[in-house]
């Protein structure tokens, strides 16, 4: 989990509250120490063996911390960004896929990290030409866990 917000909190959360092993990291570091004392993650940084990896940073930050987490880890990568064109027009690797919960909360930050958020929520997918099936078929896998 690249971002410790409420959205990449709540996914965090959801994720351990399913058993998944979650690693997650933030600018902040208050935001990363706090994302581990309260348990919504179970280890701070990227996990370079990570299975899927979320960004769920700021728009104007996406290409990069997609570009990190691509760099950093082995898996799939998805982020959770409002705008989609920017960031599908800069990567180009097959293990990314973008996304986008339509969820959120009028809470803030960790404090409104909710592992039923996505309940019931769309969660647009947006895969280009050169995606291929398998990756899309596993990131929608894991959101539809969610």
């Amino acid at each position: 989990m690249a971002g410790l917000g409420l959205i990449g909190g709540s996914i965090a959360r959801a994720l351990g509250e399913r058993g998944w092993h979650v690693t997650g990291d933030d600018e902040r570091v208050e935001r990363r120490e706090q994302a581990l004392e309260l348990g919504i993650v179970h280890e701070l940084g990227l996990d370079p063996d990570a299975e899927i990896t979320f960004v769920a940073t700021p728009v104007l930050t996406l290409v990069d911390q997609v570009q990190r987490a691509l760099k950093e880890t082995h898996g799939l990568v998805t982020d959770v960004g409002s705008v989609k064109g920017a960031v599908t027009a800069a990567i180009d690797d097959p293990r990314f896929v973008g996304g986008h919960p339509m969820a959120g909360s009028e809470l803030e930050g960790l404090s409104g990290a909710d592992g039923n958020m996505f309940q019931g929520a769309v969660w647009v997918l947006t895969p280009t030409a050169t995606t291929p099936d398998a990756t899309l078929a596993t990131v929608a896998a894991v959101v539809a866990e969610l």
